[in-house]
């Protein structure tokens, strides 16, 4: 989910999800990127063919493609080039993966129109950038994580801040969003201590928005707050416990 960069910028849970129509062949590739996709917080719908995906994009446009060169019938390649060369489907950006690293494949699908060429199996920061550089005006650098943790704001040792009510609810190597009944206001720079598993992440932030109760997108007293000094350690440490969650239970395939 998305790095918190502006004072005045909205809270993700705010923003409508992105529709994403992703086609493969393969059953395990498909299922695997399809709930990757769910964790990135991403609407999937998740077909076998480029005929079953131009059937869809008859109803429904989605805000990109993402497709396998390689497919039953008619193949990616071809799905793209009918993409584009369609009035109504040209401006949906495609991006084209495959198991096998051809340049020459690679280079006729960028010449083709599409807006990134990625090979199996996919990295999610990866993956989640080609799509926010596909897909938004001002792409975000960081994945957000829906979850649920621990955390104390301010000073442990300091009377009246505890752990008590406090949950962190979406974390980003950038910053992060807290559910709290006593939320900060704007402006305002906070020592937090995170906790991942048995793991204490120190890092000092600056709350960007600010909710009471039922204010905001849950109606929930909660701040985002950015990371102004945080260890690039403990940053490799958010990074990779991210990576390990939205890849939980998915066998690499």
């Amino acid at each position: 989910m998305v790095e918190i960069t502006r004072v005045n910028s909205e809270p993700p849970c705010e923003k409508k999800k992105r529709v994403i129509l992703v086609v493969d062949s393969d059953a395990a590739h498909l299922y695997y990127t399809g709930i990757l996709l769910q964790r990135l917080d991403y609407e999937i719908h998740t077909l076998k063919t480029a005929e079953d995906a131009l059937e869809f994009m008859d109803v429904t446009l989605p805000a990109l493609i993402l497709t396998e060169t390689t497919l039953r019938g008619v193949d990616g390649l071809e799905l793209l080039k009918t993409v584009k060369r369609n009035p109504r489907t040209k401006s949906i950006p495609v991006i084209m993966y495959s198991l096998s690293w051809n340049p020459v494949v690679k280079e006729t699908c960028l010449r083709e129109g599409c807006a990134a060429f990625l090979q199996k199996p996919i990295d999610p920061d990866v993956l989640y950038a080609a799509i926010q550089q596909a897909t938004e005006a001002t792409p975000r650098r960081y994945i957000r994580l829906s979850t649920c943790l621990s955390l104390a704001v301010g000073d442990e040792a300091g009377a009246g801040d505890s752990m008590a009510g406090n949950c962190i609810t979406a974390l980003s190597e950038n910053g992060v969003y807290i559910n709290t009944p006593a939320p900060r206001a704007i402006g305002a720079r906070l020592p937090l201590t995170i906790f991942l598993g048995k793991t204490k992440i120190k890092a000092d932030g600056l709350v960007l928005y600010s909710f009471n109760l039922k204010e905001g997108p849950l109606h929930e007293p909660g701040m985002g707050i950015k990371f102004i000094h945080i260890k690039s350690e403990d940053q490799s440490l958010i990074r990779a416990f991210i990576k390990k969650e939205l890849t939980r239970d998915l066998a690499q395939v």
